[in-house]
């Protein structure tokens, strides 16, 4: 059972994340009444229907407050006083948001991660203007613990045809990438088994230098990096990895040959 008391409970809605798993079946399994919300529906965002967020509001005899550990790693609770539409509305205008240099994009703010990132990136105004009506957003984090994050709830509720209001400034997509890169040098440590924070940015660096994005990329490079150590470094390595007109894999794959048996 999900550690909420009952008062918090009667507010909170759960936003699944769609593209992770069948959430209407799933909230169907465990709830024969629950309201809906799919907020791509009714937005520019339609066409990808089958992986939008779905706000729901339990019934009282929902089973969903049961079963937090198939959603915890796959969804945020919302809390409000308001009624479903107007929540929904809200969070429909929040799908996108402005950038600095005056484009959008995206915002995955009801995956977990990214929710914690968003709020300890927002000062105490910001929260309140992005959180609209919600008073409280709540985020499992990977070791099971909620992470609340409240706000006065004072502020209107946007609707879903001001979808992009909301100004990330540099200040936010800087903070935002240091708590992301943070993570990834704690999990790549917990990957490798290795302590070393320095040597750890140092390999994320490099990786990046030849053209590594993904953190797949980046974590098979500094595994490469542990089993060989310096002759990562050698002339023929980085030339093999630094070599544009072959796919990120496969540079990878060739350089770990070249190291274990002396073949590209």
């Amino acid at each position: 059972m999900i550690g909420l008391d009952e008062t918090t409970r009667a507010k909170a809605y759960i936003l699944f994340d769609g593209a992770l798993f069948d959430a209407p079946r799933f909230i169907y399994e465990h709830d024969d009444q629950p309201e809906l919300e799919y907020l791509f529906l009714g937005t520019p965002h339609e066409a990808a229907l089958e992986v939008t967020p779905c706000l729901v509001k339990p019934s009282e005899a929902t089973r969903l407050w049961r079963a937090p550990s198939v959603w915890q790693d796959k969804a945020i609770i919302v809390v409000s006083d308001e009624s479903l539409p107007l929540v929904a509305g809200h969070l429909r205008s929040l799908l996108s948001v402005q950038m600095p240099d005056g484009g959008f994009s995206y915002l995955r703010y009801y995956a977990p991660k990214q929710l914690t990132r968003l709020m300890s990136a927002l000062n105490e105004q910001e929260r309140a203007r992005f959180s609209g009506p919600v008073t409280e957003w709540l985020a499992f984090q990977p070791d099971g613990e909620l992470s609340r994050f409240d706000s006065d709830g004072s502020q209107l509720a946007r609707k879903a045809v001001e979808e992009g209001w909301f100004l990330l400034t540099d200040i936010h997509v800087t903070a935002l990438s240091e708590s992301a890169r943070h993570e990834f040098v704690e999990k790549l440590g917990r990957f490798l088994d290795f302590k070393d924070r320095a040597r750890l940015e140092q390999w994320i660096n490099e990786a990046s230098a030849l053209g590594f994005r993904t953190e797949k990329e980046v974590s098979r490079y500094a595994e490469l990096a542990v089993v060989h150590g310096e002759r990562i470094k050698l002339a023929e390595i980085r030339t093999i990895l630094s070599d544009s007109e072959v796919s990120t894999g496969a540079r990878l794959e060739a350089a770990d040959n070249h190291l274990a048996y002396g073949v590209a």
